[in-house]
């Protein structure tokens, strides 16, 4: 009787090698599948990204030498949208990309401040009490301004500065 334990012992034990050898071989097949997902993941996108760096050798972002050139805009007052009566003041300054940007910034003023006008009389006072819809309204404006300029793919208004933003409620 004492012979069966130690034989069950040695078959016991062995078991448990065995265990240790599958659950090592699994891991190892898991972090070669693993790899490889990882290889085809990023070698798929890689081009894309390979894509998009070659575009940006071919046009460089030319860097403007000496202070930027900024352009201000006569103050704006509007009715703001919806039925509170609440007034908006506001006054910019657009960051201009040249010279010759600011030239026709100028030139094409009339039709800045109408379209201008309409965007910041659309809005309301709730849109433009949030920081984040100051942000918005800047991204709007910028659009808006080079597209009144007929600017196409050029931008020759490069940012909007707000500096004064008065809501007054009535």
């Amino acid at each position: 009787m004492a012979e069966e334990k130690k034989a069950e012992k040695k078959s016991g034990g062995g078991g448990n090698k065995l265990m240790i050898v599958v659950i090592a071989l699994l891991l190892l097949v898991l972090v070669a599948v693993g790899g490889l997902a990882a290889y085809m993941f990023t070698s798929l996108h890689a081009p894309a990204g390979d894509a998009h760096a070659e575009q940006a050798a071919e046009k460089p972002k030319k860097k403007k030498e000496g202070p930027p050139i900024f352009e201000k805009l006569d103050t704006f007052v509007v009715n703001l949208a919806g039925n509170g009566g609440n007034m908006l003041q506001v006054d910019m300054q657009a960051e201009l990309a040249s010279e010759e940007a600011k030239k026709k910034f100028t030139e094409y003023m009339p039709k800045v401040r109408s379209a201008l006008i309409l965007l910041l009389s659309s809005k309301s006072s709730d849109e433009l009490s949030t920081p984040e819809g100051k942000v918005k309204l800047k991204a709007q404006v910028k659009k808006i301004i080079n597209e009144s300029m007929d600017a196409g793919e050029e931008q020759p208004v490069e940012n909007i500065l707000f500096t004064a933003f008065i809501i007054q409620s009535q």
